[in-house]
């Protein structure tokens, strides 16, 4: 039995009054999500044996891989959900990912040498697909677990992506 009980977060105010923010629970914020998709990609290369560990929030990449003695550095991307491809007369569910640009809104575009790998996340299924440079475009979909046609995760692994890199 547990001798903790979970409350809602409250917020004190200067004049001591006890605010409720129960409508925030649950919330989660693009940090956050991002910051999930990092620490699930580290924890799934970790348990595959790799030495992986999260970067710095001053480094241009946010997990790197130790190959050997050789650092593989990702960025990682997140999104919370598919949506339709644009432009298609029919609706195509996909993850999609803008992975040229860095910041809010775009508004920063990576460096050549920033990072090694991206690793795609969808963070609703829990999915990471690695893509090393000859697959980066602007805008890469990658369609639903289940679904057919289009890239599919499975398509990216680590091991495949590192091949293109480590060489």
């Amino acid at each position: 039995m547990s001798t903790f009980e979970l409350r809602p977060p409250q917020t004190i105010t200067p004049e001591g009054e006890t605010v409720d923010n129960t409508e925030r629970v649950g919330v989660v914020t693009d940090l956050a999500a991002g910051t999930a998709a990092e620490h699930l990609v580290c924890a799934e290369l970790l348990m595959s044996g790799h030495r992986a560990f999260l970067a710095d929030q001053n480094c241009a990449y946010d997990v790197a891989v130790d190959l050997g003695g050789r650092l593989i550095r990702l960025q990682v991307k997140a999104t919370r959900k598919q949506r339709s491809i644009p432009q298609r007369a029919e609706h195509i569910p996909a993850y999609m990912w803008h992975v040229r640009r860095a910041g809010k809104g775009g508004r920063r575009v990576y460096d050549d040498d920033a990072f090694d790998l991206l690793a795609l996340v969808a963070l609703d299924v829990q999915r990471i697909a690695y893509l090393p440079p000859s697959e980066q475009r602007q805008t890469v979909h990658i369609r639903p677990p289940g679904s057919t046609g289009g890239k599919q995760f499975d398509d990216y692994p680590f091991v495949a992506a590192i091949q293109e890199v480590a060489a």
